[in-house]
């Protein structure tokens, strides 16, 4: 039978950045992050155009801002 710490890899006394990296680490194991703590897929959708003029405002707008057509 474990004595202090009932067989956990981190002891029960360990400080606080000692227990975050265990967490990182068995995450990370897991497939659920890195182990830096970033998510393993993109959390964004990024697009780009590769080719042309890119339209940042494709919504026509009055010299106000306001939207035309509302």
């Amino acid at each position: 039978m474990a004595k202090g710490n009932d067989g956990e890899v981190v002891s029960f006394r360990a400080n606080e950045k000692d227990l975050k990296d265990e967490v990182l680490r068995r995450n990370a194991k897991a497939g659920y992050c890195t182990r830096l703590g970033e998510p393993t897929y993109a959390t964004k959708i990024l697009s780009t155009v590769g080719w042309g003029k890119q339209k940042l405002n494709v919504w026509p707008r009055d010299k106000n801002g306001q939207l035309i057509g509302d």
